[in-house]
């Protein structure tokens, strides 16, 4: 979605609906986006400004799918009424359209977005994009404590207005206790900022919205996303099977994100060790100067004090200021050390369980496919293998027969020595689709197999080939 608060592209015309719900005059478009446009509106009641959100129907949808899609705007509306914290947008009412389309009417926001900032000013420094991220971290906390999990965390549904970071657009959010609207196959985020576990089809959790905020302030530092590709499939390997590079403007906050995108959500930090790590760094201020204790006053003398004697004077208070930040740089020296010991330890052991896991991959045999990657996992110590099922050629000439593909790998698992039992979840039209169709395996010893699925791999493409990708830790 483009920015609520800006101008928008257009201003309304006779055309255009004047009046909603005999209430809200419809003054210019802010935004669109894939689930509507976002208007600006005068409030004739209350005699205030307030942006409407109108929910844009796609072509040829029947009437269940337009259920669907009127019941996520529903939802919005609900998820985000339930919330009040001033990094939220504010839900003020919900009405409906002569049409029978719902609107959201929601506070107004007069700034712009932060993927407007980056693409208008390119990459911000540091301290302000600390400063952004504990905002919306704020926000994340508010929504997760009741009961909410956002799904979509971008730079384009985070507003900037002065100093004040907003988050809107809690259209996918995920809401306890309401039924989940989406349906086999689809994919519901944005692909460059969906976590691993959210590419792979897994739940999503407050860990995964720390994962799309440590995305979203590594392009807010880095001018670019963590992770590309030439398609979606190659963005959500990209995502479940690499580390992102090295940020190189990142300064002070390069541990903060990479300790926010480690894959397993289970190492990530809580919100509230993410507040702790980020609250220093988004002081704007300098620190104080180190306080220098002056001797105590002398009496009055009215001779002239030789140059020489205010000299050694201004000599021993610089020396002072310098052996205090001699002593602030030690202490923050060590601290690294440490910190680079413990993590150089925990990369030691991390290392050597996948070296052992992949060890035993290799000594499988037979491995249904032609084996085309084997890297570490999205879990630590584990190892991702991939192996081909049927090419593009195949795919393209309709020989791909996912009957057989499907029992080759049931087969093939059943004579694994670590393997229990086995269960297909299906259907199996999924395995043409991502994230795919899942086997679920239970182990009775190692190398345990963990997250077996056939999924295909470039869904944009006019050829693609069928793929098996499992974990083994």
């Amino acid at each position: 979605m483009e920015p609520l608060g800006r101008e928008g592209s257009r201003q309304v015309t006779e055309a255009d609906e004047q009046m909603l719900a005999g209430r809200y005059r419809l003054v210019s478009l802010l935004g669109r986006g894939g689930m509507g446009a976002v208007w600006r509106a005068h409030d004739e009641h209350l005699d205030r400004e307030v942006a409407v959100k109108e929910l844009r129907l796609p072509e040829h949808l029947d009437d269940a799918g337009r259920r669907t899609w009127i019941a996520r705007l529903e939802r919005e509306a609900r998820a985000a009424a339930r919330l009040r914290h001033p990094g939220i947008v504010t839900v003020h009412d919900r009405v409906t359209g002569a049409d029978g389309r719902p609107w959201i009417v929601m506070e107004l926001v007069r700034g712009r977005s932060l993927e407007d900032l980056l693409k208008a000013e390119g990459p911000l420094p540091p301290g302000r994009v600390a400063q952004i991220g504990l905002q919306v971290l704020e926000a994340l906390r508010a929504a997760h404590q009741a009961g909410i999990t956002h799904r979509d965390i971008k730079p384009a549904n985070v507003l900037l207005e002065d100093d004040r970071a907003v988050l809107t657009d809690f259209g996918i959010a995920a809401v306890e206790g309401d039924a989940t609207l989406t349906s086999a196959g689809a994919v519901l985020g944005t692909p460059a900022y969906m976590s691993p576990e959210q590419v792979s089809g897994h739940e999503v959790t407050a860990a995964s919205d720390l994962w799309s905020l440590g995305a979203t302030l590594y392009t807010a530092v880095e001018g670019r996303p963590p992770f590309g590709g030439a398609s979606t499939g190659a963005v959500f390997i990209a995502i479940a099977t690499r580390d992102p590079d090295p940020p190189v403007h990142a300064g002070p906050l390069e541990p903060v994100l990479r300790a926010l995108m480690r894959r397993a959500p289970s190492q990530r930090p809580t919100a509230e060790q993410l507040h702790t790590r980020l609250a220093p760094l988004a002081q704007s201020r300098p620190p104080a100067p180190p306080t220098v204790l002056q001797p105590p006053a002398e009496p009055h003398d009215p001779r002239p004090r030789p140059a020489r004697s205010r000299k050694r004077k201004a000599v021993r208070l610089v020396l002072v200021a310098v052996s205090a930040l001699m002593a602030l740089g030690l202490t923050l020296a060590v601290a690294r050390l440490v910190d680079f010991t413990w993590q150089k330890a925990r990369d030691k052991k991390e290392n050597a369980a996948y070296a052992a896991n992949r060890r035993a991959v290799e000594r499988m045999a037979s491995i249904p496919g032609s084996v085309v990657v084997i890297k570490e996992a999205n879990e630590a110590g584990k190892v991702y293998v991939e192996s081909e099922l049927c090419d593009d050629a195949a795919f393209s000439a309709h020989e791909c027969d996912v009957d057989g593909m499907v029992n080759s790998v049931l087969g093939w698992l059943r004579v694994q020595p670590s393997v229990m039992s086995i269960r297909f979840d299906g259907p199996k039209t999924r395995c043409e689709e991502n994230p795919g169709c899942d086997f679920t395996v239970l182990n009775r010893g190692a190398p345990e197999i963990s997250k077996v699925s056939i999924y295909s791999q470039y869904l944009s493409e006019p050829t693609r080939s069928i793929v098996l990708g499992f974990r083994v830790g």
